[in-house]
């Protein structure tokens, strides 16, 4: 349910990026929103999400053992501390916004600068909603309840169309700005009417300094953590704007489509099997997290393997298929698809990834994947340095891909700690199948670009069913043991 929403919602993006580039195009205008967005975003998942994360297994242990109140009054609690937090950061980026802008964009001069400056101080308004957001979507996802949550991309994706396409041209950016607030108020009206039966807002005193000081001891480490990567984030940022007008557009286009694949498949899972977790480990069955891994590792490898082949060989095909259009010329293509490149290598170890770091949330240890984190950024802010000098803007997208493989090899072996019976060795029989009928179906995709010249969309068409078709019939030869299980999955449902 979760990925058929999330396909949904992605598939939005992909047309709201479209439609910005149809309009909008790439300029100086358009870098100053996508750095403004992207970095205030990223900026409130840095600090939320951690707490959410945290907030999760303390909220999950308190209702297994002690009941619905109890966690309620934890969720009050939360919420009284963290909310006016949030409005205080709020008012310091507003008041700040200048320096900030400099700060991102080392590059820009005059109207530019105030440009970004304005954008930042709008979206500083984000800061309260995504706090109260994450908070309350906690008790959401305790029960199992993933869809609401999963919203408010798509009210941004929905609003931002609207603003493009009927207030872009008497309202430029400002509209677009203005959309991506009420979006988030929206998400926030949601998740309250979602949760109307699950808790209660209390007005008299509460005491619950235990918990929160136990929730700041966790959240702090994946704080800092999370912290390291804005501080990537706005390397790239930094790196973008210094290649060119434009650029940080491109990255910007590129990532939307590393985002689909990455927000449908590997998202959704790492969302389910973390609540689940949470839930196994405060009932003692870790039996169940180790063998639930295993399984998630090996069917997220075979499930993007093909589709990392589809973005290297037709990924120019993907890019002009969704933003070949209007402002959007041959080079915006060629430079994006050279991003998309980058992204699509680091597939496979980022679903790792994003799966790994939860398994060590659920075990409440937050410090693990924090040094992980700093490794892995630290690398990856070296290598787009270094990259982007030699190869431009897709050597930031490949030095991403590189930092993912060097995190997932660590939290590989750090993971044996929770996890004694886990064993990466079982997945390498599977994994080993899959690249060969990788190599195989792109060896044909390679041959069918060549043979078939129709418009773009029916060439993809053509193109990923024969990969799918190619790849899945290697995978059945080979006696792969996920198709098999899959085979009778879906016998048993039918």
């Amino acid at each position: 349910m979760v990925s058929l929403f999330t396909v949904l919602i992605k598939f939005l993006g992909l047309i709201k990026q479209s439609v910005l580039a149809a309009y909008c195009g790439a300029t100086i205008e358009t870098d100053a929103f996508f750095v403004a967005t992207g970095t205030m975003t990223s900026l409130c998942g840095t600090i939320f999400s951690a707490l959410s994360i945290s907030l999760l297994t303390i909220h999950t242990q308190l209702l297994v053992n002690e009941g619905r109140e109890k966690a309620n009054g934890l969720i009050n609690a939360v919420l009284r501390t963290f909310l006016p937090i949030s409005a205080v950061l709020a008012l310091l980026f507003s008041v700040f916004a200048p320096f900030v802008a400099r700060f991102l964009a080392p590059s820009y001069q005059g109207a530019q600068i105030s440009d970004l400056a304005y954008d930042i101080r709008i979206m500083s308004a984000e800061l309260i909603l995504y706090c109260y957001y994450l908070i309350v979507n906690t008790v959401l996802e305790s029960d199992k309840i993933f869809l609401p949550g999963k919203a408010i991309a798509f009210f941004q994706n929905v609003f931002l169309i609207l603003a493009a396409v009927f207030f872009y041209s008497r309202f430029g950016m400002n509209g677009m700005l203005y959309a991506f607030i009420l979006s988030g108020i929206a998400e926030c009206i949601l998740v309250t009417a979602a949760t109307r039966k699950k808790i209660k807002f209390v007005i008299g005193k509460i005491d619950y300094k235990v918990e929160v000081k136990k929730l700041l001891e966790l959240t702090i480490p994946l704080l800092l953590g999370n912290a390291m990567y804005e501080v990537n984030q706005i390397v790239d940022n930094q790196i973008s704007t210094g290649l060119g007008n434009g650029s940080a557009s491109v990255l910007n286009y590129g990532a939307s489509v590393h985002d689909m694949v990455v927000g449908v498949i590997v998202t959704s899972i790492s969302v389910v099997l973390f609540s689940h977790c949470s839930t196994w480990v405060a009932q003692g069955q870790t039996g169940k997290v180790g063998k639930s891994l295993e399984k998630i590792l090996v069917y997220l490898t075979l499930i993007l393997l093909p589709i990392t082949g589809m973005c290297v060989i037709a990924g120019d095909q993907i890019v002009e298929l969704f933003y070949g259009r209007g402002n959007f010329g041959t080079n915006e293509i060629t430079l994006t698809y050279s991003v998309v490149i980058g992204y699509s290598l680091g597939f496979v170890f980022q679903a790792a990834r994003a799966n790994l770091v939860k398994v060590f949330y659920a075990f409440q240890d937050s410090k693990t994947p924090m040094i992980n984190g700093m490794i892995s950024i630290v690398c990856n802010i070296t290598l787009s340095f270094l990259l982007s000098k030699f190869i431009g803007i897709s050597g930031v997208s490949l030095a991403t891909s590189i930092a993912m493989m060097i995190a997932t090899i660590l939290l590989l072996r750090d993971v044996k700690n929770y996890l004694p019976g886990f064993s990466v060795k079982s997945c390498f029989s599977e994994i080993r199948k899959g690249i060969t009928a990788l190599i195989l179906s792109v060896v044909v995709l390679l041959l069918v670009k060549e043979v078939v010249n129709l418009s773009t969309l029916i060439c993809l068409i053509i193109e990923g069913v024969v990969v799918v078709t190619v790849y899945g019939t290697i995978l059945f030869c080979l006696k792969s043991k996920s198709i098999g299980e899959a085979l009778d999955y879906i016998k048993r449902r039918t």
